[in-house]
């Protein structure tokens, strides 16, 4: 656990080499990564974490903030002894991340932002988060179910059969953090990281999911950071259940491309 003002943040380290930090979206854990925390960890320490609002994470509750998490991103990365790192955020991570990376950019190398967003008052994502509120402070089983839907490709839903996808929603509702869950969308309506994405600083790549139903303002993220380079490959959302070799490929591609 690492110790940050009311919080004691749970983190994972796994693997050896130079580190890279993983910040998950919005109610998500280590199991959204699919293979990726592993195929990282052949060549890299891979630090995870559960901000507040997800996993082991406890805190006093209340309202979150970007400053509020990215300061949990840095103590952990601090406590696992990764002086710098790169940094990978999805989804609302991806704006964890950029908060990160813009107010303390001597702690990161680069940044690999998947399926973010700088604007949670875009309409349609606006729309979106208030509907997610809505269905997890009265009808949880729907909100799981409209995630699924929204968060995979129909090929894949289709693919994967009833039972399994049965097992995924019920696995999932029995692991919520449902607090934290609505903490963590009320904090999705409030991202605006327009600015602190302008001001980025260090080499980064944004990748886009090409069927990603709930996030689909990534490409005008990219354009917004200078020198960003962008990627897309196919999958919804949820990106590392479709389409984890093509994110490996993009984002190692990527890294090599960085100094050491």
């Amino acid at each position: 656990m690492a110790i940050v003002d009311d919080a004691r943040v749970a983190y994972r380290v796994q693997g050896r080499g130079p580190a890279i930090v993983l910040v998950n979206g919005t109610s998500a854990l280590d199991v959204h990564w699919g293979p990726i925390i592993e195929e990282f960890s052949k060549s890299r320490t891979v630090i995870s974490l559960d901000y507040s609002g997800s996993g082991e994470t406890t805190d006093a509750g209340g309202a979150l903030s970007l400053k509020k998490l990215a300061a949990q991103v840095a103590a952990v990365a601090r406590a696992a002894g990764a002086a710098r790192f790169d940094l990978v955020g999805h989804s609302l991570g991806a704006a964890i991340a950029i908060q990160l990376a813009s107010a303390s950019p001597q702690l990161v190398r680069s940044l690999i932002l998947v399926a973010g967003f700088a604007s949670g008052a875009e309409p349609r994502l606006e729309l979106q988060f208030r509907l997610w509120l809505d269905l997890v402070r009265h009808n949880r089983d729907a909100f799981t179910r409209l995630l699924v839907l929204s968060g995979l490709t129909p090929a894949f839903v289709s693919g994967a059969g009833s039972m399994t996808i049965e097992a995924m929603i019920s696995g999932y509702m029995s692991a919520a953090n449902w607090d934290g869950i609505a903490r963590q969308i009320e904090l999705d309506l409030q991202v605006d990281v327009r600015a602190q994405a302008r001001q980025l600083v260090r080499p980064t790549v944004v990748i886009g999911c090409a069927h990603d139903q709930i996030v689909t303002t990534t490409r005008e993220l990219a354009d917004s950071i200078p020198g960003a380079a962008y990627r897309e490959i196919a999958a919804g959302h949820l990106a590392y259940f479709e389409a984890a070799g093509e994110f490996m490929a993009a984002a190692n591609d990527f890294l090599q491309q960085q100094p050491s």
